[in-house]
C-alpha cells in the first residue's frame, strides 16, 4: 500500500461531535514555532497520545474508536493539528517517523489546503475534505499545505503501529 483515501471515514454524528469538541473556540491548543525544519510555520497543536501514554481526557471517547477503525496495534502518537493560513503555509518534506508504521490524518473541515506526498518522485495532493482520511506508510516523505480560501485548516494526525507491525 502507498496510499489509501477515505471519504465519510467517521460516521456522520460521530464526525460531527469531533469536529464540535476541537474547533470549538475553547478548546485548548498549544503554539509550536516550526513544523520540523522550517522555522517560519507556526502551528497549534493538541496532542492526544505520546510517549507510551493518554494525555487527554478525550483519548477513551474519541480516538480509541477511530484507532479501532484503522485496526491500529499500537498508537505511536496522536495529535490535533491547526494551522492558520496567514502564519504557515508549507511544512518542510518530512517523514514521521524511522520505522515501520503508519500515518492517518483526518482532515476536520473543508479547505483548499490539504497534504503534498512524494512517491517516486511525483508529488501527489490530496485535498483537505471534511471527514476525509488518508493513510500512508510513515516512509513516505509528505508535507502539509495551507489553505488560501478557508482562515484555518484543521486535523487529526496518527502514528500507529499495524499488527503487522507490532509482531516483529
Amino acid at each position: 500500500m502507498k496510499y489509501q483515501t477515505h471519504k465519510k471515514f467517521l460516521t456522520t454524528d460521530f464526525f460531527k461531535k469531533l469536529k464540535n469538541l476541537i474547533m470549538d473556540e475553547d478548546f485548548p491548543w498549544r503554539r509550536r514555532n516550526h513544523m520540523v525544519d522550517d522555522h517560519d510555520s507556526i502551528y497549534f497543536t493538541y496532542g492526544f497520545y505520546n510517549h507510551m501514554r493518554p494525555l487527554s481526557e478525550w483519548y477513551i471517547p474519541y480516538i480509541i474508536p477511530i484507532l479501532k477503525k484503522l485496526d491500529a496495534a499500537a498508537p505511536i502518537q496522536i495529535r490535533a493539528n491547526m494551522s492558520i493560513s496567514a502564519l504557515f503555509k508549507t511544512s518542510g518534506w518530512h517523514t514521521d517517523y524511522d520505522f515501520k508504521c503508519k500515518t492517518a490524518i483526518l482532515y476536520l473541515n473543508d479547505c483548499d489546503g490539504g497534504t503534498e506526498l512524494k512517491i517516486n518522485n511525483k508529488i501527489i495532493f490530496i485535498k483537505a475534505d471534511a471527514n476525509k482520511m488518508i493513510i500512508f506508510d510513515t516512509a513516505i516523505l509528505h508535507r502539509g499545505t495551507t489553505s488560501t480560501n478557508e482562515p484555518l485548516r484543521y486535523i487529526i494526525n496518527f502514528n500507529y503501529l499495524t499488527k503487522e507491525n507490532y509482531e516483529k
